[in-house]
């Protein structure tokens, strides 16, 4: 559904991703982890097409998309960003409709097919009970949920979200996992950022990068390790797996400093 071949590209200064590959399916969730300044935001912007590719390609469903429109990619490829401050107070019927504009021109007026996508992707959400409440009156969890339900409504195949978890409390952050677990289930490619390791762990597949390039892909057990993270983070880390109370694992990643002789 997505590959990336030696992907390279910037702001016009030089390059800040140097030649990332990776490959993900429909039906997995990609996760890209690594510190500030490490290149995900920019690859993202690269792989939405608000960037140009200086090198290598980005296929999306076997199509290349340097060779895309913008409305052909808004058909392949949807952003849910990790913000979002409306400046309107439009109901949330009217912005996730707003997710069809690739299927309409500026000049027309939604159809009723338009109005019944949306329908669609609210109760695909279950939030259909949202959908006449002002955008502006939802919380931050809510308001994820919408933009989700907005993408859904664009009938893109592939998610990018830009550290979607990142202002959500701890109940919004597993609703946001089990959305976007829920989305592969559907058959969609989500690909997400985090800053936090062990939050990763839940993706089919990991992308851990550094100075814009890949410092690991492929699954979680393979990438998330105490010798890759130290090496991309520059401290030492333990990787521990646990099992919660039902018997899932869970992977928690601790960074750890010698004790220096210190008392117990």
């Amino acid at each position: 559904m997505l590959e990336l071949q030696n992907v390279r590209g910037g702001y016009g200064g030089g390059d800040v991703v140097k030649g990332v590959s990776c490959r993900v399916e429909s039906g997995e969730i990609l996760c890209v982890v690594g510190p500030n300044g490490c290149g995900k935001t920019t690859l993202f912007r690269l792989i939405l097409g608000s960037l140009p590719v200086t090198g290598g390609s980005i296929r999306i469903d076997g199509r290349d998309t340097g060779g895309l429109s913008p409305r052909e990619l808004a058909g392949l490829v949807a952003y849910i960003p990790q913000y979002h401050a409306p400046v309107f107070a439009y109901t949330v019927l009217e912005v996730v409709t707003m997710g069809r504009a690739s299927h309409f021109s500026a000049f027309e007026a939604p159809k009723r097919i338009d109005r019944e996508a949306a329908w669609a992707a609210l109760e695909k959400m279950n939030i259909e009970h949202l959908a006449h409440k002002k955008y502006t009156a939802l919380s931050g969890g809510q308001r994820q949920l919408v933009l989700i339900a907005r993408a859904v409504c664009q009938s893109a195949k592939v998610f990018v979200m830009d550290e979607p978890a990142a202002s959500l409390d701890f109940a919004n952050h597993q609703l946001l996992t089990e959305v976007a677990e829920d989305l592969a289930a559907r058959g969609y490619c989500v690909v997400m950022s985090t800053h936090s390791p062990e939050y990763s762990a839940a993706g089919s597949k990991i992308l851990l990068m550094s100075q814009g390039r890949a410092a690991g892909f492929g699954e979680p057990r393979e990438v998330i390790t105490p010798e890759n993270l130290e090496q991309v983070y520059g401290i030492e880390m333990d990787v521990i797996t646990v099992q919660d109370r039902y018997g899932t694992e869970r992977t928690i990643c601790l960074p750890v400093r010698a004790n220096h002789g210190r008392g117990s």
